[in-house]
């Protein structure tokens, strides 16, 4: 099985575009239609289905290809220790490592050009969490908030973990562009009693952050993935609370709009076991990103 065809039918799950995924991973959009077509010869299952809105995976696909990437996840970690103690390994959910932690990455190669620093995507916070208590990884990145890790409203690991904010993530609220609630200022107490909340499902950060920021009784209702949110919101189905990166392109394009209210923002977080925080290369990690 190739594993090159592996990681692009992993990638085209996040969810992104099959477009996305050929700027992604530097191919060309005929290039990753034909990885997936051939993986899905070789397993003799149909991965995704193809629809005028591109490629969705099918439940045997999802199932599968979850399993995949839990496993390409080791393998990368088991080369990166290869390097003798040369590479960092970061883990970070497929969100935060497709979009903000690049740039971070690439200031803190720009400044120790003899650090290795891997980013190891997974889709779940607890499997990452839980690989960090493990020295499985050297460090792990989530979106939290307040003064402790887990203060957004996950569980941390036994173990006195240390946390460093690299960086602001803005929240926006959106609705479709005919919803009542636009043209005005609106309030926090007014959205939660007269908006239609919608968001992914009770693990994900950016539903956390809605009840955080509006109340642990507020409620939601789960419709999928960031890409059915968006969906729903331009539908006029209801409102969401969701990062700036994440709806930048359909704020560009008309097809969501901005509440005028302002959420309060999340943190881009490094976390990591304080027990290994003088050890290196995590050390020279946490330094380089000190003079970031």
């Amino acid at each position: 099985m190739n594993v090159d065809h592996l990681r692009t039918a992993i990638a085209l799950l996040r969810p992104r575009t099959v477009n996305g995924t050929a700027a992604a991973q530097g191919l060309a959009p005929s290039s990753v239609s034909d990885r997936i077509r051939r993986l899905e010869t070789e397993l003799g299952v149909r991965l995704f289905r193809r629809d005028r809105a591109g490629m969705r995976p099918t439940a045997p696909g999802r199932a599968f290809l979850a399993v995949a990437a839990e496993a390409i996840e080791s393998l990368d970690a088991a080369a990166a220790r290869l390097t003798d103690g040369a590479a960092v390994v970061v883990g970070a959910q497929a969100s935060i490592a497709d979009t903000l932690l690049p740039a971070v990455l690439d200031e803190v190669r720009r400044r120790r050009t003899d650090l290795v620093t891997t980013i190891r995507p997974g889709l779940d916070r607890d499997r990452l969490l839980a690989e960090l208590d493990r020295d499985e990884l050297d460090a792990v990145v989530l979106l939290d908030t307040g003064g402790s890790v887990g203060d957004l409203g996950y569980a941390s690991p036994g173990g006195e973990l240390d946390h460093c904010d690299l960086r602001e993530v803005p929240m926006i609220a959106v609705a479709g562009p005919g919803h009542p609630l636009l043209g005005r200022p609106v309030a926090a107490a007014e959205l939660r009693r007269e908006a239609t909340l919608i968001g992914q499902e009770s693990r994900c950060a950016f539903w956390m952050a809605t009840r955080h920021w509006l109340g642990p009784g507020t409620d939601l209702t789960a419709v999928g993935g960031l890409a059915q949110v968006r969906e729903w919101v331009a539908a006029g189905r209801g409102v969401a609370v969701l990062p700036d990166f994440a709806v930048r392109d359909d704020l560009i394009a008309g097809r969501i709009r901005a509440l005028d209210l302002t959420p309060p923002p999340l943190w881009l977080r490094l976390i990591w076991r304080a027990s290994r925080a003088a050890e290196e290369p995590l050390r020279t990690l946490l330094y380089a990103l000190s003079q970031a």
